[in-house]
């Protein structure tokens, strides 16, 4: 099943929610807010706390999402799954490195190694 919100594309495979970015660039701060909301929802509303985000499509973006997704992680693990990253690139990864928070995620070069972190 797939999808597709304001900001983001979200495809089920099992019980993993897969979620793609929109927009290549998440600079402003509505643009952030909104996709932090549908982020939340996601485990809020529908349930999902095993999320993959594929970083695919982003080319820059705004420190502040790293507060959505910190938050995102820090609800998913309340909720018994996780948030693993994929498919970052590589200047965008340096944003990660740089900052430490390539520590604080599960990330995986790809998609489906992503997906197969969560084990069974």
């Amino acid at each position: 099943m797939v999808e597709r919100r304001k900001s983001l594309v979200v495809r089920t495979v099992g019980n993993i929610a897969v979620v793609h970015f929109i927009d290549s660039k998440i600079l402003e701060e509505m643009q952030i807010k909104w996709l932090g909301n549908e982020l939340y929802d996601l485990i809020g509303e529908q349930h999902r706390s095993r999320i993959v985000i594929n970083f695919q499509n982003v080319q820059r973006f705004s420190t502040a999402l790293f507060g959505k997704l910190i938050g995102l992680k820090k609800k998913a693990v309340e909720a018994g799954g996780n948030v693993r990253l994929c498919c970052i690139p590589s200047p965008v990864m340096e944003i990660f490195r740089v900052t430490g928070l390539n520590q604080a995620f599960d990330i995986s070069g790809d998609e489906l190694s992503a997906i197969k972190g969560f084990g069974k």
